[in-house]
């Protein structure tokens, strides 16, 4: 393979984000340089340069590709211009290299694509080929093939540069840029993106060749049967295929696999946006270079079939070479399989809250049907543009991205550093001249809703509070967020694939008849429904997939007709108060009311964390931060008498209204909200010449009925006066229940709140049953645990790493790399003197000397006034001291201080993805009578200074960290309960 790369001395910043082993180096000679790469294969029919696919043969690079480079000192993030499909490119980025390198630490190296967790170490590079593809018909998807390449630093101003170069056939002194004019020599091959701009060359540059080569291999099919979902490709001799793993170069330059650390011996492609495979389409597998000794085995699954074809002839596949397999599911028969949508049952698990409220009691009945919970959630934490008016109602400043603003605006924030002066002034220099506030600090920090790793979160935690749709808060203009909206849907396919019983999705639009509507009806029926995309999280009603618009938008058409016939539609009310003005043949759901709540159609009830109206207005929507407004804190009962500084934390507003649901008990409850956090800065201003507010109405002359809004907040006019707040002001006067960062240990309190609600509405599943008392031994073979009940399973495929843009265009990215250990399945059992556990992993567990190494922590007597938040006991708060004997550590409480006493320890045995542990029965002080306790495994948490900052130094731990960091099996504040019954 021969793609051109030319390294070109250049001006500029880039954040270095690789992982480069530590070398020392004489800092005399490190100097950081700004570089443009410009990559070309030699000749047009090459196709080696591999980033995506054209017309079955030729190779492009794609806009905005990325690509690692590592010198003998750092490692970092270099990104192509390119404005379209180009069979070359060019990357900027800056590094720092050594001047003086001589031998081996005088190669540059590059990776496609970029890896932020690649570690180059002792000329080698460690990267990752995942195991679970998506397919993309024609090619692969981007960012999948690998490949690499390395070349002498041009920068090196003493040493052995020359014999290298003759050595390795580099031509230093290739090319030039003119100085005097920054331009190209005329030698430069053409670029099929466009020749390089002033703005993206440099003078003074000296060009480096470098020639990229695949690391991967892979096989192309195509299939005959049209309703396939998945195809796994499986190494009947057990070769690794994927994994994470390290290459070098010979000496040829060429990449040589040399081990594979998590090898995993199958791939399965999942077919594309969530819906089947076409038939008579290429489809590619991308893999590691492997002989496969006995053959390989493909096995095809629909929604409710699987099947497979077998072979057992001996093949290879080089790196760089696709082999062809045509019709490969030809003749396969196709059998009914029974498909585990969940592989938990998270209603038996328990939780305690801050405030020591269980989320498993008593009171809980047994599992019912016909229940459901609907919560509103919200897209749009992306790109959007909001204009910005002075007090005379004129524009300034332009737009702005409403979703990268220079900087954060939270609300509490400027509250608190004004001295709240900035609540009555709109031009406060605090506000920064934002319009979009956030009015706290999300415990994922100011995320985009196409987080994967943030999305991937949502969609367990909702799960295991038992959420059976959300609601897509479309309900402005014509916005759809699609963007967060198809990634949301691809990562919880995913999830749904690994075990969770995901939420499913409901859009809701406008709340009045309005051509918006119509569009966005047009728009979601051509390009979701219709063509079945994502059909595996379609909510339905009645039989239909549900959505929450007014019909009447729409026209006579065929199309429009076909999209009335499509749906099950109930019309979304907006009013807090007047209930259900609707009627069996125009149907309507509320989405959010004051005390007490009406019944809509028969069927559904709003629950609402807080309503921003007021006793003034009637209740009726008002500005959130009018004096007197509905908060957390507010009941009918008692009005705003709860209310204290901290009161925020305790529910009441929320409890009232369940209190109220559940005595109706409706078949559908709709909750406001997850995750809406942010909120518009609005001017307010007299909407009559007189200076008065009109009354609010309703005008039931139309059809649909037509409402005002007005939600203005200290009426003035000029140039000063306070903001208003229509949705969200503070921690009080929101309606959030994704657990927020700056509530400290009170931040999660109103998902379990939420999650308690659920099961007493829907109920719990009965305890399963324990196998009588048995002995294990502890020797690594496992004998005996498959029948052991009951099983604790968990979500395999959540210990993804975070690397994503925040709510800014500050270029400020989210990292989080702690995703180690995946926990997928525990058990218990006992005999007389021992308790024995059994934890498994999804791949071969890392080193017992990793830091917070798989601990096991222990509430022995469910009591969570004991131990730290009711740990009374942690195996492996300290790392093992052998690959067979363990540290038991315990802990009296309340805070985060263990004690490990000499003689006080456990066995175990690891053996690849598996653990058995035996522990002293009367060590964990329950030698005699029964066992009913509660566990959690927890690998890789983080510790945190008192600001809920990691400092895994001095800090102590935080219990909401078990909702962030590596894994933890249940999830946050949940345990497994081991009963004997």
């Amino acid at each position: 393979m021969k793609r051109y790369f030319f390294l070109i001395l250049a001006a500029g910043a880039a954040a270095v984000s690789c992982q480069r082993e530590e070398t020392p180096v004489d800092v005399n000679t490190i100097e950081q340089v700004n570089l443009v790469i410009s990559a070309a294969p030699q000749q047009e029919q090459d196709e080696d340069t591999r980033t995506t696919l054209v017309d079955w043969s030729y190779i492009r690079w794609t806009p905005q590709d990325e690509i690692s480079v590592f010198s003998s000192v750092e490692g970092a993030k270099f990104t192509s211009v390119n404005t379209q499909l180009a069979a070359s490119t060019q990357f900027t980025g800056t590094i720092s290299v050594d001047t003086a390198a001589s031998g081996d630490a005088a190669w540059i190296w590059a990776l496609y694509p970029y890896d932020a967790n690649a570690v180059f170490a002792n000329q080698t590079i460690t990267t990752t080929l995942p195991s679970n593809q998506v397919a993309v018909a024609g090619t692969f998807a981007d960012d999948l093939l690998i490949t690499a390449g390395r070349a002498v630093n041009p920068f090196i101003s003493t040493g052995d540069v020359p014999l290298m170069m003759e050595l390795t056939g580099v031509d230093a002194a290739a090319m030039y840029l003119d100085e005097s004019t920054g331009d190209m020599d005329t030698n430069e091959m053409g670029l099929d993106g466009g020749l390089a701009t002033p703005s993206t060359v440099f003078s003074n540059a000296r060009v480096l060749q470098m020639h990229f080569e695949h690391v991967c291999a892979g096989i192309r099919f195509c299939l005959t049967k049209s309703d396939i979902e998945s195809v796994t490709l499986t190494a009947n001799g057990g070769e690794p295929l994927a994994g994470t793993f390290t290459f070098a170069m010979d000496n040829q330059g060429m990449p040589i696999v040399q081990s594979v650390a998590t090898p995993s011996s199958s791939i399965t492609l999942t077919a594309p946006n969530g819906g089947t495979f076409q038939t008579g389409v290429w489809y590619y597998f991308v893999t590691l270079p492997v002989e496969f000794h006995q053959g390989v085995t493909f096995t095809f699954e629909s929604a409710t079939q699987v099947g497979s074809r077998v072979g057992q002839a001996a093949f290879t596949l080089n790196r760089g070479t696709f082999m062809r397999a045509t019709d490969v599911d030809r003749n396969v028969v196709m059998e009914d399989q029974e498909v585990e949508v969940q592989v938990a049952d998270p209603t038996t698990w328990t939780a305690v809250d801050e405030l020591g409220r269980s989320v498993l009691s008593a009171e809980n009945p047994a599992a019912r049907e016909n229940r459901e919970v609907l919560l509103f959630y919200h897209t749009w934490h992306e790109s959007r543009q909001v204009a910005l008016y002075d007090a005379n109602g004129n524009q300034y400043g332009g737009t702005f991205n409403g979703s990268g603003v220079p900087g954060i605006t939270d609300i509490t924030v400027v509250l608190q550093q004004s001295n709240g002066t900035a609540a009555n002034n709109f031009y406060h220099p605090y506000w920064a001249s934002s319009q979009v506030c956030f009015w706290g600090r999300p415990l994922f920090d100011y995320y985009r809703t196409t987080d994967p790793w943030v999305l991937r979160k949502h969609a367990e935690m909702l799960a295991d509070a038992g959420v059976d749709a959300v609601v897509f808060d479309c309900s402005n203009g014509n916005f759809l967020w699609s963007d967060s909206s198809d990634k949301l849907m691809e990562v919880w396919t995913q999830a749904q694939q690994d075990g969770v019983k995901v939420p499913k999705f409901v859009y809701l639009l406008n709340f009045i008849k309005c051509d918006e509507t119509r569009d966005n009806l047009r728009i979601l029926y051509n390009t979701l429904y219709h063509v079945n995309k994502f059909k595996n999280l379609w909510y339905y009603v009645d039989g239909k997939p549900l959505i929450l618009a007014f019909p009447e938008s729409l026209g006579d058409s065929n199309l429009d007709n076909d999209i009335k016939g499509f749906f099950t539609f109930r019309r979304p009310q907006a009013d807090y108060v007047n209930g259900d003005i609707g009627t069996s043949a125009k149907p309507y759901w509320g989405w959010l009311e004051t005390t007490t709540q009406h019944l809509f159609n028969g069927e559904e009830m709003t629950v609402g964390v807080a309503q921003n109206a007021t006793d003034d207005w009637d209740s009726h929507c008002y500005a959130f931060n009018a004096p007197g407004s509905y908060g957390r804190s507010h009941t009918r009962a008692e009005g705003n008498d709860n209310l204290t500084s901290t009161s925020f934390t305790q529910g009441y507003n929320f409890q009232e209204q369940w209190d109220t649901a559940l005595q109706t008990d409706p078949k559908y409850i709709f909750v406001t909200g997850w995750n809406e956090w942010i909120a518009n800065k609005s001017r307010a201003f007299p909407l009559n010449p007189n200076g008065t507010v009109p009354a609010y109405k309703i005008d039931t002359s139309t059809d649909p009925y037509t409402y005002y809004y007005y939600t203005p907040y200290g009426i003035w006019n000029g140039t000063s006066g306070p903001p208003a707040f229509a949705d969200l002001y503070d921690s009080e006067r929101s309606r959030d229940i994704e657990p927020t960062h700056f509530w400290g240990d009170y931040g999660d309190v109103y998902y379990y709140q939420l999650a308690k609600n659920i099961r007493q509405y829907k109920g719990v599943a009965a305890y399963p049953n324990v196998t009588r008392k048995q002995t294990m031994e502890i020797d690594g073979n496992f004998s005996g645990w498959e029948s052991v009940s009951p099983d604790f399973k968990h979500y395999r495929g959540n210990t993804i790493h975070r690397n994503h843009p925040n709510h800014t265009t500050d270029g400020t990215r989210y990292v989080d790399n702690t995703g180690r250990n995946d926990i997928v399945d525990a058990r218990v059992t006992r005999d007389n003197e021992y308790i024995y556990f059994y934890v498994e992993t999804d791949q071969t567990m890392t080193s017992y000397t990793d830091p917070a190494w798989m601990r096991l922590f222990i509430n022995i007597d469910r009591n969570n006034n004991t131990g730290w938040k009711g740990y009374d006991f942690c195996l492996n708060y300290l790392n093992p001291s052998s690959d067979h004997v363990g540290k038991v550590s315990r802990c009296s409480g309340p805070s985060w201080n263990w004690t490990t006493r000499d003689g006080e320890t456990f066995d175990y045995a690891v053996n690849g993805n598996k653990m058995e542990i035996r522990v002293s029965r009367e060590l964990l002080g329950v030698a005699s009578g029964s066992l009913d306790f509660e566990f959690k495994w927890s690998d890789n948490m983080q510790l945190y200074d008192s600001n809920q900052n990691v400092n895994n130094n001095t800090g102590s731990a935080w219990i909401l960290d078990f909702l962030i960091s590596g894994d933890c099996a249940p999830g946050g504040r949940f345990n497994f309960h081991y009963k004997e019954n």
